[in-house]
């Protein structure tokens, strides 16, 4: 399993940066994934995080693991902390550069990997199962967790979705420390090229949450 460290890094830096803006739309496009997402411009593009974040993975690692971190990118890092924390983040694994693409039957297995590395960050979390939907026409697998961060004082939410597109495994996570606003976090709609657009993560996927 390619390593997913960096993302955990990621997490903890991004934690401190505050860049809120107003909330209107954006739209990330990826011409290489061949995709356009939509979210709320509340969460300001941060991609520098996401780079020191690969670049730490790059460093401390060797030999076959540094080759596939190698083929590991962030295309989009958001965040706002400007009330409480909220933090998409989108990785690609390219099949290409691997050598191989990703199967449907290693999603669940990267979604998981992805997900429990970044909560671990903050103790030890409390992982749903795993489960498959279509999004639009590619397969895609979504779960959620959560973590009690004694340093922090609160308690962090994920979700995270995988999906191939073409020979690329493509994963979504969504944190926050106010499990309320993942519904509208998972709903931000995705267009692949030629296809039409649909939440990323359907309703029925939301973490239940306690009153």
């Amino acid at each position: 399993m390619i390593p997913l460290k960096a993302i955990a890094l990621l997490l903890t830096t991004a934690i401190q940066t505050t860049s809120p803006s107003s909330p209107t739309a954006t739209t990330f496009h990826s011409d290489a994934l061949h995709l356009d997402y939509t979210y709320s411009s509340s969460l300001a593009a941060n991609p520098s995080v996401g780079d020191q974040a690969i670049q730490s993975q790059k460093d401390t690692s060797t030999g076959l693991v540094k080759a596939a971190v190698n083929c590991l990118s962030l295309p989009l890092t958001a965040i706002d902390s400007s009330h409480g924390f909220r933090m998409i983040v989108i990785l690609r694994l390219d099949g290409t550069c691997i050598g191989q693409p990703t199967a449907p039957t290693e999603l669940a297995a990267l979604a998981t990997n992805a997900l429990t590395q970044s909560l671990q960050r903050f103790g030890t979390p409390l992982m749903a199962p795993s489960a498959d939907y279509l999004l639009t026409t590619h397969p895609a697998v979504v779960l959620s967790g959560s973590v009690k961060s004694e340093k922090y004082g609160t308690t962090f939410y994920g979700t995270a979705s995988c999906t191939i597109q073409g020979k690329d495994a493509v994963c979504w996570e969504f944190l926050t420390n106010d499990c309320s606003r993942l519904p509208e976090l998972i709903a931000y709609p995705i267009t692949f090229d030629g296809e039409s657009s649909q939440p990323l993560i359907p309703a029925k996927f939301a973490q239940p949450c306690k009153p």
